[in-house]
């Protein structure tokens, strides 16, 4: 049911918007995503037009995945993936995940990813690791926006960096 793309080759593909990420002084919010032991797989949903590039050392696609609204891939060894993000570049770190790319949200009605602008976030636990770092850790889901619509990442547990003002501000009530 799965087609081998490439194997042991990097794979990289970069689009015309690659240049974006760079355009910004800010540092990229940061998402690292590794394998568990369990070995479910974590899932990128996120809309084609937001991703500005992406490098694995292997790709595999998965026909038959979703439907055809969906070109879904599985990526494994050093991988990355950037996006971008509503006001700041995105960059997803991991070592094996599907990724699934979905339509552009054209009309501005967020179809099948729940949010309007806003970050929603459900996991078991959330470890703060200073104000530079959150380690999110069971039956974690990430939503948020990007400039084409909302991503989402599921996963076992996910590091997060980036974003430490707006989480000190928080705190300080500001």
């Amino acid at each position: 049911m799965t087609k081998r793309l490439l194997a042991g080759i990097p794979f990289l593909l970069c689009a015309a918007s690659a240049g974006a990420l760079a355009a910004g002084n800010s540092q990229p919010e940061t998402f690292f995503i590794r394998a568990t032991p369990s070995g479910r797989e974590a899932t990128i949903k996120v809309p084609v037009g937001a991703v500005s590039s992406f490098f694995a050392t292997r790709a595999e696609a998965l026909t038959n995945y979703a439907g055809p609204e969906v070109e879904a891939m599985r990526l494994s060894g050093d991988v990355r993936i950037d996006v971008i993000g509503n006001g700041e570049p995105i960059e997803i770190k991991a070592d094996r995940v599907v990724l699934e790319l979905t339509a552009d949200d054209a009309d501005g009605q967020k179809a099948s990813t729940p949010t309007s602008g806003a970050r929603h976030l459900r996991s078991s636990r959330i470890i703060e690791d200073g104000d530079a770092m959150q380690t999110f850790v069971g039956n974690v889901i990430y939503t948020l926006q990007t400039s084409s619509g909302a991503m989402q990442i599921t996963a076992d547990r996910v590091e997060h960096t980036g974003r430490a003002a707006e989480r000190a501000q928080r705190r300080e009530g500001v």
